[in-house]
């Protein structure tokens, strides 16, 4: 009867000791789990959530407020305001996980929508660097011969203070794109690129200019070449590789066959305007948040919940396990060892 009565009180105690050892073992294990998540939220899942998109739409404009250029239907010099808009959209299908398809197209007009200067591109590249990769029909300006090469529309995620290359339209290759220190464009920190290209000859001018126009009395029509050349700055936050700032100085002359630069073509400061600043920055902060809380808030929070956990759930191991090892031992066989 009392061995009976022993054995009843004793299984409670029992129950009570594998539902705390249960109970830590859960702890211990989830704990384990949220420390072995958190170098996967660093890699796997940053890599797979913070890139560029497959997907695009947007258009964006700079402006120049006082340019010169050469008008060939009235065969004058004009100056006024123009505009440089760049309309970029993705090609999804042609994407996958690893690099993205943009199609660039740049129109210079004038504010009344006079055509100055266009180009046309197609573009793939790694959503993650930046970096052009040959593949998927790309061209410039119709030439599918074409081989571009270096960053075009992305810097890496996590841009670095050192020299890139980036493609330049109208030379047909990358050029070295030098960081040119930092600076705060509405409290966000960014850095400074600069890119200048060497003179190159974009075209042969299908009709000759009048020589009058170009300094050489007493010459009726002179065949001539268009040259160009540009200083370029980008500004770029580094976090998001997103550029959100560029300033582009072209300079286009017309140049006979002697080598000399006889007339202006084009000659304008193109900006990005601020509300275009603004939208830009926007972009890249949603960028920056998705990679901090990826590579920092949750990672954090991860292992110290995980820690806290597995600390927990050890702590109650050991708790449990002399209560239910003596727990097991009826009290009338204590008695009987006596």
């Amino acid at each position: 009867m009392n061995r009976a009565f022993a054995a009843l009180m004793s299984a409670p105690f029992v129950r009570a000791a594998a539902t705390r050892r249960a109970l830590a073992l859960v702890l211990v294990g989830a704990g384990g789990f949220l420390l072995t998540l958190v170098p996967l939220l660093r890699g796997y899942v940053y890599d797979q959530v913070v890139r560029a998109p497959l997907d695009r739409s947007s258009v964006t404009r700079m402006y120049a407020k006082s340019a010169t250029f050469f008008d060939p239907a009235t065969q004058r010099t004009r100056t006024g305001p123009i505009v440089l808009t760049r309309t970029v959209t993705g090609d999804a299908k042609a994407g996958d996980d690893d690099r993205a398809v943009w199609i660039e197209f740049s129109s210079l007009t004038t504010l009344e929508g006079d055509r100055i200067g266009y180009h046309e591109r197609r573009v793939a590249f790694d959503r993650r660097t930046g970096a052009i990769v040959n593949c998927c029909g790309e061209y410039v300006d119709g030439d599918t011969s074409a081989r571009q090469a270096g960053l075009a529309f992305r810097w890496p995620l996590g841009a670095q203070e050192r020299d890139y290359e980036f493609y330049d339209v109208e030379a047909r290759r990358a050029l070295p794109v030098t960081f040119d220190g930092t600076q705060t464009l509405n409290g966000t920190l960014t850095y400074r690129y600069t890119q200048r290209t060497p003179p190159v000859k974009i075209e042969d001018v299908a009709a000759p200019l009048p020589g009058r126009l170009l300094g050489l009395p007493g010459r009726r029509d002179v065949p001539v070449t268009r040259w160009a050349r540009t200083e370029r700055t980008i500004w770029v936050e580094p976090v998001s590789g997103v550029p959100v700032k560029t300033e582009e100085r072209l300079r286009h002359t017309f140049r006979t066959a002697d080598g000399v630069d006889r007339l202006v073509a084009l000659r304008a400061d193109l900006l990005t305007p601020a509300e275009e600043l603004a939208g830009n920055l926007a972009e890249a902060g949603a960028y920056s948040s998705w990679t901090m809380w990826i590579r920092t808030v949750l990672p954090i929070a991860g292992v110290a919940l995980g820690a806290a956990l597995a600390g927990a759930g050890i702590l109650l191991l050991r708790r449990s396990a002399p209560a239910q090892d003596e727990e097991q031992v009826p009290g009338h066989h204590l008695a009987d060892a006596r």
